[in-house]
């Protein structure tokens, strides 16, 4: 009864494992994955250019860049970087006579790693990234995103090290892309991540890029990236010094108690958690880890001041009472439980609330009832 399907599984499998068996050729692209109904008839019309299928002169052109990569590694200087290029452009000859093949996937990688040795490193990512992007599941990810990864690594470096603005244009050196260097690392270390999530090197390029921010002191990404890294990467090797410089990238955004408390808040989360979750390396970071957590403590007195200030200002004298006894009670040994009390000398005595300066309307409106006919529900019995 099913000896039928098992012998069209076998036959399946076979293909998939051996697209060359018996002369049968199987597309392993997205492009060829992709082709539909609508496709083959803009090809018939020549209005979509049909994919190449040269065996021979793919063969014929793999096989010529392989010796010119082998003869490549054998020179040095510029001798060397040409003779690298020229294996990149037969690889590349190879891969577009047999489009959406195991050879073609085969001749890209090698004409990315003939460009990344030719040092054309602007080139060599893209052929990288168009592998990727055409045959997703290819089984050399892991060498692509160490490649990537240092290309975009010597980027931000090179970049930091000689800044240029995103106007200048880069003519003559094949290591760099044609303009804005570090905007082209840091696509290169996301698409990393993005290409490879569960990747060898995600994490790391993740951490590369927070360290990039928190250099450049733009403290809400570097915040938000180091984060990304402490939740989607718990086992990673770089969790102790991501949650320790999200802390201090956390802090430094922070505007003042005119602003959002959010960053203050989740800093004093982080250095409660980092303390918690790692005794040990905290103990190489105590004086740090001290000073933030005092510096979290005064700045959330200040919080506390500055609010009871403003309704103090306000002639709210019962609400700034309140904050008044908050902070003297959460925060004694600040400067600020000091200023408290002496405010509270001076409040004492005074009415909860500042004069009422349209006595009429409120009057006529019945304003300071608590029983207000606006407020009473729509239906209602009474």
């Amino acid at each position: 009864m099913f000896s039928g399907k098992d012998k069209d599984y076998d036959q399946a499998r076979k293909s998939i494992n051996n697209p060359y068996g018996n002369g049968v050729h199987r597309p392993e692209g997205v492009t060829a994955e992709n082709t539909t109904k609508t496709s083959k008839v803009l090809e018939t019309l020549g209005l979509s250019q049909k994919r190449r299928k040269d065996m021979a002169a793919a063969k014929a052109a793999y096989l010529d860049g392989e010796k010119e990569f082998e003869r490549a590694k054998g020179l040095e200087g510029t001798a060397r970087r040409d003779s690298f290029r020229l294996a990149s452009k037969h690889f590349k000859k190879s891969a577009d006579n047999w489009q959406s093949s195991q050879l073609a996937q085969e001749a890209m990688m090698m004409q990315a790693e003939s460009l990344f040795f030719a040092e054309d490193y602007y080139k060599a990512e893209q052929t990288y990234a168009g592998l990727v992007k055409e045959y997703p599941r290819n089984p050399y990810l892991d060498q692509i995103d160490a490649r990537r990864f240092e290309i975009g690594d010597f980027w931000l470096k090179t970049n930091a090290a000689n800044p240029k603005s995103f106007m200048s244009v880069n003519f003559t050196d094949n290591k760099l892309p044609w303009n804005d260097t570090a905007g082209h690392g840091k696509r290169a270390l996301e698409n990393v991540r993005l290409d490879s999530p569960i990747g060898k090197l995600s994490d790391d390029a993740t951490m590369r890029l927070a360290i990039n921010y928190y250099e450049k002191q733009d403290w809400e990404m570097a915040a938000t990236t180091f984060g990304e890294l402490r939740m989607t990467y718990p086992d990673s090797e770089h969790q102790f010094k991501a949650q320790f410089l999200e802390l201090q990238s956390l802090l430094a955004a922070y505007m003042g108690p005119e602003y959002s408390d959010a960053h203050l808040i989740e800093a004093d989360k982080r250095a409660k958690a980092i303390v918690k979750q790692f005794p040990k390396d905290a103990q190489t970071k105590q004086l740090e880890l001290r000073e933030s957590m005092a510096t979290i403590r005064y700045l959330m007195a200040e919080r506390e001041w500055h609010s009871a200030e403003y309704r103090y200002l306000q002639g709210e004298n019962l609400s700034s009472r309140m904050y008044l006894e908050q902070l003297i009670e959460k925060y004694p040994d600040t400067k600020f439980a000091e200023l408290a009390r002496e405010r509270l000398n001076e409040v004492q005595g005074k009415p909860d609330r500042p004069p009422q300066k349209f006595a009429p309307l409120v009057k006529l409106f019945n304003a300071d009832n608590d029983d207000r006919t606006w407020k009473r529900p729509v239906f209602d019995d009474k």
